[in-house]
């Protein structure tokens, strides 16, 4: 009997170092989900536009912005760096709604709900990176289903800055970790 547990121990015990190898591996030079940007089934009525990622974000939320000139931004979980953006970039401050407080893709769903229903928004667009775009909409249809998002991003890059390989690699661990902790699913 004490012989089998030693051999279901080393076997778990090899079988966790298998995968942290394959997860490490993975994290560092595995593959990713390469969305496609579409055509919008319908005008927003919101465009929503995700805290964190580079320039990208602002850039796109003015592109959208000037397509879409009377739906208001609602920037979530921003230091303040695309608040700024937007503003630099031409955008009124009063076509902004900035919520501060989120510090995760969940909390930037659980924080703009009430604000989404306050501005009766049903067709949302989310603003975000294009590696991020999985999770982010993984996140939104799970914690705001009764809502139609669609994803809006620039396209990705021909050649990866360090940024980008440095956002990539987290992205791909926090997906593997959103699946752990809460069960949602986004490959």
């Amino acid at each position: 009997m004490k012989l089998l547990s030693k051999k279901w121990i080393k076997g778990g015990l090899l079988t966790g170092f298998l995968f942290t190898c394959l997860a490490g591996w993975w994290i560092g030079w595995g593959g990713w989900p390469d969305p496609e940007a579409e055509e919008f089934p319908w005008t927003p009525d919101v465009i929503l536009v995700l805290g964190g990622g580079n320039e990208e974000r602002p850039r796109e939320a003015i592109r959208l912005h000037k397509i879409y000139p009377d739906v208001p931004l609602l920037v979530t979980g921003d230091g303040g760096m695309i608040y700024d953006a937007l503003l630099a970039g031409g955008v009124d401050e009063s076509d902004i709604i900035h919520e501060t407080k989120a510090t995760s893709t969940i909390e930037n769903a659980e924080l703009t709900a009430t604000t989404l229903t306050k501005l009766r928004a049903q067709r949302v667009v989310l603003v975000t990176n294009w590696f991020h775009g999985p999770r982010s909409m993984a996140v939104f249809d799970r914690y705001q289903p009764d809502r139609e998002f669609v994803l809006s991003f620039e396209p990705k890059p021909d050649q990866f800055s360090n940024w980008h390989r440095y956002a990539t690699r987290r992205e791909r661990l926090a997906a593997l970790l959103y699946v752990v902790r809460y069960g949602i699913w986004s490959f």
